[in-house]
């Protein structure tokens, strides 16, 4: 016979497993929620990773899986939910409950949204077939009959502003991996944020993230941008489009995370700049209006943060 204990843990796996699932369906059946639900499905496996253990909590996801198989008609989708958020909720409640520090418990949770978006990507163009060359083609294609109806129209769009079109749509394309696995990242950083508040307001405790301007990365992020160049001069000189594409998407998405991290360096010493407040507000507008003209800029000082750290200088003068 079941202790009460185990009667109460199942029954709140049951609660999580059914919440879990409404949040899912809630995503599929009405698209524009889905950048909310991508935020929240994980947190009720992650509550109750900490509340019971993690053999409720995969139970819980075993149940929600087959709920959402019993009451979604595409299965391919729930399969691509269920590994997309089943496995971070699951690791993020351990972190939790472990009180992993901040960073290196985003630092895990982000690799594994970033294997479950690759399982995910992998998945959908094993099933569907769709891959980057079928997309770029069907594009070319619509981008010819517009072209073409323009030119019957009488108002015919000149051959290089075509061929620039062509190019960056090509470009935009060729990237869309490292878009997806830069959302899936940026996801799993605010499903951290708003699962440390959800346990907090729930009288647990938890590690919280430290202030955006004290953000830094490991000094062996500095590999990626490494492996990224290593991977485009070798398609490159070697003639091998897909590892170059491989160098491109490694390149973008380290670029993004060094971005934010060069951001934050600005943050940190913007904030120790003795101005009014009034020409620190000018300054502040200036640099969201010009902040795509100095992305390059911005990396390179993300970069350099991340091998030399250079607000430990400010960091020793503060705990002096």
């Amino acid at each position: 016979m079941a202790s009460p204990k185990d009667t109460r843990a199942l029954v709140d796996g049951a609660l999580m497993a059914g919440m879990t699932a409404m949040l899912g369906l809630l995503g599929m059946f009405i698209p524009p929620f889905f950048l909310v639900i991508g935020i929240l499905m994980p947190l009720p496996l992650a509550v109750l990773v900490v509340r019971r253990d993690l053999k409720i909590a995969v139970l819980s996801l075993v149940v929600t899986g087959l709920l959402m198989m019993m009451l979604y008609p595409d299965p391919l989708q729930v399969l691509v939910m269920f590994i997309q958020f089943g496995p971070l909720g699951l690791v993020l409640g351990f972190l939790y409950k472990n009180y992993v520090s901040p960073g290196h418990a985003l630092i895990t949770a982000t690799l594994v949204s970033v294997i479950a978006s690759i399982l995910v990507i992998s998945l959908s163009v094993l099933v569907t077939g769709l891959n980057l060359e079928f997309i770029q083609a069907a594009i070319n294609e619509s981008l010819n009959k517009i072209f073409t109806m323009y030119q019957e129209a009488g108002y015919p769009v000149p051959t290089e502003q075509q061929e620039f079109m062509r190019t960056s749509l090509k470009t935009s394309i060729l990237l869309l991996p490292a878009a997806y696995l830069i959302f899936a990242v940026f996801s799993t950083a605010l499903t951290y944020i708003v699962g440390a508040k959800v346990l907090k307001r729930l009288n647990y405790r938890v590690n919280k993230l430290p202030p955006f301007s004290q953000w830094r990365l490991p000094w062996y992020a500095i590999w990626g941008v490494i492996l990224g160049l290593i991977f485009l001069l070798a398609g490159d000189n070697f003639n091998l489009p897909a590892v170059k594409i491989i160098g491109q998407n490694l390149l973008t998405i380290f670029g993004f995370a060094f971005f934010i991290i060069g951001v934050s360096v600005v943050a940190f010493y913007f904030k120790k700049l003795t101005f009014s407040k009034p020409f620190k507000t000018i300054l502040l507008v200036l640099l969201i209006l010009y902040i795509s003209i100095m992305y390059m800029a911005i990396i390179l000082l993300g970069l350099f943060d991340t091998i030399l750290n250079l607000r430990r200088p400010m960091f020793k003068k503060n705990t002096e």
